[in-house]
């Protein structure tokens, strides 16, 4: 099956970097699945039963976006909070995702060192993104480290952006069943 990119991002056509990303996913569309929920969704309004088939038809999921507020952006958390639905994602005797892989891809606007224990943010990437790693393990689904990319605002060069466009594919295009611990950083 097809690896599923969930794409979360509300200003795609002037975003750089996710576009960048998308632009050279798109050369594997044989293999990758790519969903951009702002395009699809402009009013919000989600269609469950759909979101939920993409889900089912596709063995690995990465989330793709980039960081609001240490967040995701909104389409986003309402997507999770509206498809994964108990007795559908998980309950008794539930096993959708058990055998799927759900990673996280993200641009982050500042310096790795600024995600530091002792630094500015006072807390490292995983500790932030640890809300997708625990919804994930709550799926019984397979957690992979995350693709980050810091550093991510205007100052970024050029060269720096095609370099994590190709790292990028790569970590999407990786077999199935590698879930090493995998991150690229700028």
């Amino acid at each position: 099956m097809k690896t599923l990119i969930v794409v979360a991002h509300p200003n795609l056509h002037e975003s750089r970097i996710n576009k960048r990303w998308l632009q050279e996913l798109e050369q594997y569309s044989d293999r990758l699945t790519i969903h951009n929920l702002y395009e699809q969704y402009p009013d919000s309004k989600l269609d469950i039963a759909r979101e939920q088939t993409l889900l089912e038809q596709h063995d690995r999921i990465i989330l793709q976006f980039p960081l609001y507020w240490f967040s995701s952006p909104p389409l986003l958390k309402q997507w999770l909070d509206e498809v994964f639905l108990e007795d559908w994602a998980y309950g008794t005797d539930i096993e959708l995702f058990h055998s799927k892989t759900i990673s996280v891809a993200i641009s982050a606007g500042s310096r790795e060192s600024d995600y530091q224990m002792d630094r500015k943010y006072r807390y490292d990437i995983h500790h932030i993104l640890s809300p997708f790693e625990v919804t994930t393990r709550y799926l019984n689904a397979q957690y992979r480290e995350p693709f980050v990319l810091y550093a991510a605002g205007s100052h970024l060069s050029d060269d720096a952006l095609e370099d994590s466009a190709k790292r990028y594919a790569e970590y999407a295009l990786q077999p199935y069943a590698d879930t090493q611990a995998v991150q690229y950083l700028h």
